[in-house]
């Protein structure tokens, strides 16, 4: 029998899951559903075991208990070593367990807490009016750290910056929100990774200042123009230009731009690219092997006159 607060608050209706998680992905499989507060668990682990047939490598396991679309409970990670020779266990660490007869357990969940999280500028300014996507986080221990969860909902910052999220008292996911976080310094001046998605921890009240993307007025983007010339001071055409990013997610480098007939490209970009660099090199398409056999990194001097005058002209 499953109830939220106390025992006559029964659920009418949900879903109980179980997660495997591991580097190579979540798996689930449903456990029971509950209708008039009871729910029928399995008892059968070696069938659901192969139900769910996790990973050989599986890091670990959580129960989630499903209301609707955006309430959830879920447990704390179980370890391997323990999840499977205590389902019962598992199940009653969502909330305050009672036995009531034989085979029957009274389970009462944690009260739904009003949480608030409030985005500030680095300035102090709110991020007012904002479409916040939140979740309950579950998993990101995977390539790139994607975030997998338990979606809450979309919320509007109020003028204070501030969103209401009902939600028990563990850590949550801003899925999707762009920002801009100081980690250094670089050739431009502060260093930044430019970085999607942020976890929370467990509290009730949570201050975020951090340098938000969301709206255009929010960009660090800038345009600057690279002019690339021969060692005789002749326009160098179709010059790739590449350029390094690395996020909380993931790296990788892309082409930003190439050289015109006069031998300049112009870009866009933002502080994040100085911390790990700029290249040049072709005439090579994106992809060709042969580019890699042909770059040259910008310098430290380069980089910084770059930024600190929008242009630069490099002989090579």
């Amino acid at each position: 029998m499953i109830s939220i607060g106390t025992a006559p608050e029964k659920i009418a209706s949900g879903t109980i899951w179980l997660y495997s998680y591991s580097y190579y992905g979540l798996q689930m499989v449903q456990l029971a559903t509950i209708q008039n507060g009871l729910a029928r668990m399995p008892l059968d682990t070696e069938n659901l075991k192969h139900e769910l047939d996790p990973h050989p490598n599986t890091d670990g396991y959580v129960v989630v208990l499903q209301i609707g679309e955006h309430l959830w409970y879920r447990t704390p990670n179980i370890s391997p070593n323990v999840f499977w020779n205590d389902l019962t266990g598992a199940l009653n660490s969502l909330g305050q367990p009672t036995a009531l007869r034989a085979g029957q357990t009274q389970l009462i969940l944690p009260s739904l807490i009003k949480r608030h999280i409030t985005l500030l500028y680095p300035d102090g300014r709110p991020a007012a009016n904002a479409n916040i996507t939140v979740s309950i986080y579950l998993w990101d221990n995977n390539h790139c750290k994607a975030h997998m969860g338990l979606p809450l909902g979309t919320f509007r910052t109020d003028k204070r910056g501030t969103i209401e999220v009902r939600a028990p008292l563990v850590a949550l996911y801003l899925d999707d929100i762009s920002y801009y976080e100081k980690v250094g310094t670089s050739p431009s001046g502060v260093a930044y990774s430019n970085n999607i998605g942020l976890k929370l921890g467990p509290e009730e009240e949570i201050v975020l200042k951090e340098g938000w993307q969301l709206t255009d007025d929010d960009s660090l983007l800038e345009k600057f123009e690279l002019r690339v010339q021969t060692a005789a001071g002749r326009p160098r055409s179709g010059v790739n230009i590449y350029g390094n990013w690395n996020t909380n997610t993931c790296g990788g480098s892309d082409r930003i731009g190439q050289t015109d007939s006069k031998g300049v490209a112009r870009i866009d970009l933002d502080p994040s690219f100085t911390r790990l660099g700029l290249m040049i090199g072709g005439p090579y398409s994106a992809g060709d092997p042969r580019a890699k056999d042909n770059l040259r990194e910008l310098t430290e001097d380069e980089l910084r006159e770059l930024f600190s005058k929008h242009k630069l002209t490099i002989r090579w």
